[in-house]
């Protein structure tokens, strides 16, 4: 029995299975002779052979032979006797003409035979889920349908009966079926050449299996409608590109670029974006970048009332990186719709980087002086209004830089001689007190009520003012009742800032 044995184990060919259970038949059987621990031990040995060589014929059966040496050193070896499994059912689903769903389930009995018998370092479970993801990737529908019969592809079955049952009867547990199906469905989707290909129906068909669709099941099956969308903006790429792309919002742009009317299907973008999850889940950062996109589009097209609505929506979804498409457009000369430009203008004001206030504050100003000066010929005909609108934008420009000038000029100034003033002025109550010496200027006695300065000017002749400028007006009516005093310090403040 020991040569026997050691015969069929030294044996490295893969051919010799017949000749080593005919050496198996001559061995004795267990119960003949006396039984002692040597011979005990022998035929224990001799039954582990046999279930090796069951494993060899179930490898043999399915085209995949291997010598016995081979089972026996792999069998407490995890990792080979995985790999083992995944060649044997890879092997099954590569021939042509494709095996039948018989041939399939009968695969199946036989590695759990083989688990159970030799390779007991593996779980009945792995060995379902290699099973399955053999159908899944094995390039046939009716296949990927077989595998749906063998997985939970719902989460409402309790975890705890994923693998009730016995036998080939067993399904794998849902969280499993998930991953299993999508690494099967990115597999095909990677593989495709275009939205077309049969490898893209495969894709669909192994994440539709799955009824509940999770979020990872709808993404992908997101992106496979998002290349149908992009063949319609005549977008050429490969699937496996879309996937790898950091930045969708590129193909996005890419779409715009490819169709100058692009601006015009806000809807459909918007919805592309979507799918190609565009900002991640964050919708209205998504919503911003396109419809800026479009907004800029529309400008540069000149159709100013398609990039005002998509910048009407910007600002009511309070987008505020959209202030600089929305300052475009309230600047632009050809846009005759001041209101509108004037709304624009306010808003990207509120919300532009420090540096822009200044420049935009001057195209305000302009704006808002040809608003004021085109208003009484309102009422005119289209070609007069068109013609007043032009000269007077002109026109209002230049005022604009003219009265401008004047008045940073004046304010220089003046800022510049009340700080100096203030500035020599060590003791800061001198102001404060030298206004009593202005209070005889009010021409009003001591002893004067506020209900007697009222009566004064109760016809309302007199422009009322403070005493500090009545030199300014012509015979003004001076407020006994406002001092210099309550206004001093935020004189001070405006025009020189506060004392360091």
């Amino acid at each position: 029995m020991e040569v026997a044995l050691e015969c069929i184990y030294s044996c490295e060919r893969d051919d010799q299975l017949s000749l080593c259970y005919d050496i198996l038949e001559c061995l004795p059987q267990r119960g003949y002779g006396p039984e002692t621990e040597i011979t005990g031990s022998l035929h224990d040995k001799v039954d582990k052979l046999e279930k090796h060589l069951s494993v060899v014929e179930v490898l043999e059966k399915h085209g995949l032979q291997k010598p016995i040496s081979y089972v026996k050193n792999s069998q407490n070896s995890k990792e080979e006797a995985h790999q083992l499994m995944v060649k044997l059912c890879r092997h099954t689903g590569r021939k042509n003409p494709p095996v039948s769903a018989s041939v399939w389930k009968a695969l199946l009995k036989d590695l759990l035979d083989m688990q159970q018998n030799v390779y007991t370092c593996l779980e009945s479970e792995t060995c379902h889920q290699i099973f399955v993801e053999s159908l899944l990737c094995s390039s046939r529908v009716e296949n990927v349908r077989l595998a749906g019969q063998l997985m939970h592809c719902s989460a409402d079955v309790p975890v705890s009966l994923s693998f009730r049952g016995k036998g080939h009867t067993l399904k794998v547990a849902y969280n499993s079926s998930v991953e299993l199906v999508l690494a099967a469905a990115r597999e095909y989707f990677n593989s495709s050449t275009a939205l077309t290909d049969p490898c893209m129906g495969l894709a669909r068909a192994c994440l539709q299996l799955i009824t509940d669709c999770p979020p990872a099941i709808q993404e992908e099956l997101d992106l496979i409608s998002a290349l149908s969308q992009l063949e319609d903006f005549s977008v050429r790429i490969l699937p496996l590109q879309v996937r790898l792309r950091s930045n969708r919002l590129s193909l996005i742009e890419e779409c715009i670029a490819q169709c100058s009317t692009a601006y015009k299907q806000s809807a459909t973008l918007l919805n592309l974006a979507s799918l190609l999850r565009v900002s991640g889940d964050d919708d209205k950062r998504r919503k911003g970048q396109v419809l800026t996109l479009l907004a800029e589009q529309a400008l540069k097209c000149l159709d100013f009332k398609a990039s005002y609505i998509h910048c009407q929506d910007l600002m009511g979804a309070g987008v505020y990186p959209a202030w600089e498409v929305c300052s475009l457009l309230g600047q632009s000369e050809g846009y005759r719709d001041l209101e509108a430009r004037q709304e624009l203008l306010a808003f990207a004001l509120t919300h532009c980087p420090p540096d822009n206030i200044h420049a935009l504050l001057a195209a305000s100003s302009d704006l808002q002086t040809q608003v004021w000066t085109i208003r009484p010929f309102s009422n005119s005909d289209p070609v007069t209004s068109a013609a007043i609108y032009s000269h007077i934008a002109g026109t209002s420009r230049d005022l604009l830089q003219r009265t401008t000038a004047k008045t940073m000029e004046v304010l220089t100034t003046t800022g510049l001689t009340t700080k100096a003033v203030l500035t020599a002025v060590s003791d800061h109550r001198w102001v404060k007190e030298s206004l009593n010496y202005l209070r005889p200027l009010q021409g009003r006695g001591s002893g004067a009520t506020n209900q007697e300065g009222v009566d004064e000017n109760s016809n309302l002749e007199h422009q009322g003012c403070s005493a500090f400028y009545q030199e300014l007006i012509e015979d003004p009516y001076v407020d006994p009742v406002s001092g210099l005093d309550l206004y001093l310090p935020w004189t001070i403040i405006f025009c020189c800032g506060p004392s360091s």
